[in-house]
């Protein structure tokens, strides 16, 4: 199967200038070069830098404020960069990023995710992207925003090709701030916000930045009043009457209207910056599948101690696919509408100037070449990212309790994914039959077991023999010999996850 996990990273050789130079040098060079003190303003069309990365600390010194479009779809590459910038920026400069990433779920630094996800739905993937799919709507309580039911939804993706090779893959990651778990895909733009963790920062500040931007919009796009509730989240006012109108052209009746989330934070503060990064869900083409991505079948079965999500209903904000717009028009319009905002509030009297203070990153300048720029932390980055010992192994420990099935219950601890506690209880059997970390023989992580059947479901002892092409292999069980219906839903929530080699 395939998965998003398995791309490879191309290694292509950087064209930005040698990291040999002197930073002295190369400040004195922009300095000379461009005219940043400029009191006019003018909106410019971004370009490739003039800079090197390395020279990060320097250049957003001089010319901060700092907006960077980055143009990779990847995740990984996406999420290093951000760290990248919060980390090597001038502690007094003001940065904006833009990036769209293919479609994945993004956990929190501290959530579990066998509670945050299906990962079998991950796995089986989504069907293609298709433009003509009406695109705007709102999922609430297992329905989509007509009404059906994800089963029939389900039943669409089997008939498009999901789960074959035609399916488009889900990434999961888990990214260093923290908050809680969201979905991206091309209908939705991440702004990052990285700026002096002073005493005046407020966890608000930006997200009332995408609200003022984006309210004058709402008459030309057709959403309603938005706004940020008391969670910093930006949620927007459903129109149903202008929904009705569009769909059936008939006249707009009177109807309630409630407040859809179209956009999520998170934040990471350190001794001196402070990131504040959103989602804004635009026009999302798999809007009706949220829902069913971030549902674990373990929801029921699993007591942990990491930062658990708060569901909330979801809405586009725009229609870009009833033929009026593009998402590509959309997101580069809205884009341009939010650094506007942020430059008004950090450089009115600076001039933005393409491949000074207003840059493009490519994927291509994400990767270290043979000249080792840019810098190598941004690689290292990537592929901690794309790690399982990242991915799985933060997890805080936590508990699973199966519930009885078929006169059997399945209990088990697990801390940074390492099984250490496995019992059984057998119905009107008072005792526990249990096994500690140390009976296995060997380390058994959950996302790395190949069969929960070899392990609950045979009889005698386990061996902890490994298979090497396909991780640990329990060829013994330990004896308990649960139902097949029991070990189905032990397994669906501990799906083994592929190994990638980074």
């Amino acid at each position: 199967m395939r998965t998003a996990s398995t791309r490879a990273l191309t290694k292509s050789r950087c064209l930005l200038p040698q990291p040999h130079t002197p930073v002295s040098q190369r400040r004195s060079r922009v300095r000379q070069r461009f005219d940043l003190s400029a009191a006019s303003r003018r909106i410019t069309t971004s370009s490739a830098p003039a800079w090197s990365l390395r020279d990060l600390p320097g250049v957003s010194e001089e010319t901060s404020p700092l907006i960077c479009h980055l143009t990779s779809d990847n995740p990984y590459h996406n999420l290093s960069i951000e760290h990248y910038f919060l980390t090597h920026s001038h502690p007094e400069s003001h940065i904006l990023l833009f990036y769209t990433n293919r479609p994945c779920v993004v956990i929190g630094r501290n959530q579990n995710p066998w509670l945050e996800t299906d990962l079998n739905s991950l796995r089986r993937g989504l069907a293609p992207e298709l433009e003509q799919e009406q695109a705007t709507g709102s999922i609430d309580k297992g329905k989509s925003r007509n009404g059906q039911l994800h089963g029939q939804a389900k039943l669409e993706d089997q008939q498009n090709g999901i789960g074959d090779g035609n399916s488009t893959p889900v990434d999961l990651v888990r990214r260093r701030s923290g908050g809680g778990t969201v979905f991206h895909d091309s209908g939705n733009l991440n702004y990052s916000v990285i700026v002096p963790n002073s005493k005046s920062f407020k966890r608000s500040t930006h997200a009332e930045m995408v609200v003022r931007a984006l309210s004058p919009a709402a008459a030309s796009y057709g959403f309603g009043a938005i706004r940020v509730n008391d969670r910093n989240d930006i949620v927007m006012q459903e129109q149903q009457q202008q929904q009705q109108h569009r769909r059936t052209g008939a006249a707009p009746e009177p109807a309630e209207s409630r407040w859809l989330k179209v956009s999520g934070s998170a934040y990471k503060l350190t001794r001196g910056r402070a990131l504040h990064h959103g989602t804004l869900l635009y026009s999302s083409p798999y809007i009706h599948r949220i829902s069913e991505l971030l549902r674990s079948p373990g929801r029921d079965f699993i007591t942990a101690k990491g930062v658990e999500s708060v569901r909330s209903p979801v809405g586009n904000l725009v229609c870009a696919a009833d033929g009026q717009w593009t998402r590509e028009s959309v997101r580069e319009d809205i884009t341009r509408r939010i650094a506007r905002e942020f430059w008004r509030m950090y450089g009115a009297d600076r001039t933005r100037a393409a491949g000074i203070n207003e840059i493009t990153l490519g994927s291509e300048q994400c990767v270290v070449g043979a000249d080792g720029d840019p810098p190598s932390e941004i690689a290292n980055g990537v592929r901690e990212l794309m790690s399982n010992a990242w991915r799985f192994e933060q997890t805080p420990r936590f508990d699973f309790a199966s519930g009885m099935l078929d006169g059997a219950e399945v209990f088990l601890t697990a801390n940074r994914a390492v099984l250490e506690r496995l019992a059984v209880r057998k119905l009107g059997e008072e005792q526990l039959v249990e096994w500690a970390k140390a009976d296995f023989g060997r380390e058994i992580k959950l996302h790395d077991l190949r069969s929960w059947q070899s392990l609950i479901g045979g009889s005698g002892r386990q061996t902890g023999k490994i298979d090497d092409d396909e991780g640990p292999r329990v060829e013994e069980g330990v004896g308990v010999g649960v139902s097949d219906a029991l070990v189905k839903r032990v397994g669906a929530v501990f799906p083994q996850w592929p190994a990638v080699d980074c």
